[in-house]
């Protein structure tokens, strides 16, 4: 049963994410090529309940891998990363979403 859950949740972090990396550069694209676009970078603090270090790693890479965000620097007791987003209205719905989409999938790998 674990086996099917952790393969499932592979599985759903691979497809989310290769969703987000087409709609983020879609994103970082329309703000590259029109100059007169405004955008409202932000360094913003992710909490995060992972507790293996891989875990963090891995929501650390997935952060930067998306373009438009990268993930500066991990707190020492692994519970908060620093990140760097190249535009964003608000930093909690920024914040939930890479929670929703990465920490979640990660979370059920971690199990």
């Amino acid at each position: 049963m674990r086996v099917t859950r952790g393969i499932r949740a592979a599985i759903a972090l691979a497809a989310i994410f290769l969703w987000d990396l087409v709609v983020a550069s879609l994103g970082v694209a329309r703000i590259v090529l029109s100059p007169r676009v405004r955008t409202a970078p932000a360094i913003i603090l992710v909490p995060t309940v992972l507790e293996r270090p891989w875990a963090v790693a891995l929501f650390a890479y997935f952060m930067s891998l998306t373009p438009g965000s990268t993930c500066l620097h991990v707190s020492d007791d692994r519970r908060s990363l620093y990140v760097h987003v190249l535009d964003t209205a608000d930093t909690g719905t920024t914040i939930a979403r890479f929670k929703n989409v990465y920490e979640r999938w990660i979370g059920e790998l971690e199990r």
